[in-house]
């Protein structure tokens, strides 16, 4: 210690001893000699192992990290539980053969075990590379419903596996791949409502499935072009519409306004019953100018069933009966009515029956003929639900092949699933930009009776769309979406 005018200064060597911790080189451990001896070759890696980690590095979950030796082991990296901090110890090991995904072949693992004294075993996520309950990998599964739901048959699907990848996987494996979410399927879509503007289009199939006649009740939203429900019957009538659209309502969160269907009674009276007996019914114009042109053929002597188009000295004939079915509004609707029933009252023939059995038709359909006169929502055909038929028709066996009706269920609930899956962000889409357009106006015109509360409907309708859609997209990231390597 020295002291200098009664001040006080530290030891000489104390300084000198820290100024000398503040230059100490850092101490660095060497894990290997490579930085050493730069020429020593790289260790051999496993195979399979570079050519997975061109893809993606081997990382499964939050806590643990997997790693696999050259031999095929794979093991967790971690030494301590992340829970309780405790060493893992060792447990044994587990033989796996894995059929990995995107081409990388069949390979035999060994999966070595570790447990915590405290927590017990250790399970991190090893899908990616040893799937969970089967030696195919879980893409291999989603893969098939994609394809299924596409409308390929499983045999299809086997030879596309065994063409794209190399891999002969039998068929009553892809249907049970497919099985698997079938129930889980019919269920989110009995559950899910779909956007719909209130006006359906609706129709049956007929088909054949075991050898038995059975049908095929339809409905498509003629506005959104969404499938509501699509669902096998044994029988068509007014129990089997009363289930159907029962179904189609989703617990009674959609309305119906107005139905276009074909001219048969399949319904019989329920659409006359308290329920029911407000929606507003359109015959297809397309299925009446057919049943009339029948009855024309057969007054001037062509079969019913003929290709045959009607002599030329008879097509005024039937354009009178048209001219009633394309008129433009209503009053003239009635005019042409009158002028045809006019005309029929003079002609004659063997076969004039045919004429009054069609003018007897076209009186009886006359208020189902001309409402769209009166709604412009409601479509003049159902041409758009006999279009979408192909979407389930596009399946091979569907309409005359199936063996059970839980495998024909199946086909429908997979393409109605596809169809509306693709229609949902395009519809939501659609419904905010129009949100968007009504943010835009002014406000005088935004705050006008008309427009008035406009924003608070675009807001909850897009908030009810968007969790209709989260349904939608769940399910096919739990069952459909194939994940990258």
């Amino acid at each position: 210690m020295v002291r200098f005018n009664g001040s006080v200064f530290i030891n000489l060597n104390m300084r000198i001893r820290k100024l000398s911790e503040k230059i100490t080189p850092i101490k660095i451990e060497q894990s290997n000699l490579n930085k050493f001896f730069p020429g020593v070759p790289e260790p051999k890696q496993h195979g399979l192992i570079k050519r997975i980690k061109r893809k993606t590095r081997i990382s499964m979950g939050k806590s643990y990290t997997l790693r696999m030796k050259h031999d095929g082991t794979i093991y967790i990296k971690e030494e301590y539980c992340s829970d309780c901090g405790r060493r893992l110890l060792k447990n044994g090991y587990n033989r796996r053969i894995a059929i990995l995904d995107d081409g990388l072949g069949k390979h035999e693992f060994r999966i070595h075990r570790k447990r915590c004294p405290q927590c017990g075993e250790i399970k991190p996520n090893y899908s990616k590379i040893a799937p969970k309950h089967g030696n195919y990998h879980e893409n291999y599964k989603r893969r098939a419903r994609q394809h299924y739901m596409q409308g390929l048959m499983p045999s299809q699907i086997q030879k596309v596996f065994r063409i794209d990848f190399s891999v002969d996987i039998s068929l009553t494996t892809i249907v049970n791949w497919i099985n698997d979410v079938a129930r889980p399927l019919r269920e989110m879509l009995s559950n899910t409502p779909v956007p719909s503007s209130g006006y359906w289009g609706y129709d049956e199939i007929h088909m054949r499935i075991g050898g038995e006649k059975m049908y095929t009740l339809d409905a498509v939203d003629v506005v959104t072009k969404f499938f509501p429900a699509a669902k096998i019957s044994r029988s068509m009538g007014r129990k089997a519409g009363l289930y159907f659209f029962k179904d189609a309502r989703c617990h009674n969160k959609l309305k119906i306004n107005g139905l276009v269907k074909d001219c048969s009674t399949n319904l019989g009276a329920l659409l006359r019953t308290f329920n029911f007996k407000h929606i507003i019914q359109q015959n297809c114009l397309t299925h009446v100018k057919w049943i009339i042109s029948k009855h024309v053929k057969a007054f001037v002597g062509l079969s019913i069933r003929s290709k045959k188009p009607i002599p030329i000295e008879w097509r005024w004939l039937l354009k009178r009966f048209y001219s009633v079915i394309d008129s433009g509004n209503e009053a003239n609707a009635f005019i042409q009515l009158e002028i045809l029933q006019r005309t029929i009252e003079r002609l004659d023939g063997r076969k004039i029956k045919h004429l009054h059995t069609a003018f007897k038709n076209l009186r009886g359909w006359f208020p189902k003929i001309i409402a769209h006169q009166r709604n412009p929502s409601i479509p003049t055909t159902n041409n758009l639900l006999e279009s979408y038929h192909k979407k389930f028709t596009y399946y091979p066996s569907f309409k005359r092949s199936m063996m059970t009706m839980e495998g024909a269920q199946r086909v429908l609930d997979y393409r109605v699933f596809g169809h509306n899956f693709k229609r949902y962000p395009t519809h939501i889409d659609d419904i905010r930009q129009k949100y968007e357009e009504h943010k835009a106006l002014p406000l005088n015109i935004r705050t006008s009776s008309g427009l008035k509360g406009a924003g608070r409907y675009f807001s909850a309708r897009i908030k009810k769309l968007s969790g209709w859609f989260e349904n939608y997209l769940s399910f096919w990231i739990e069952s459909f979406m194939i994940s990258n390597l």
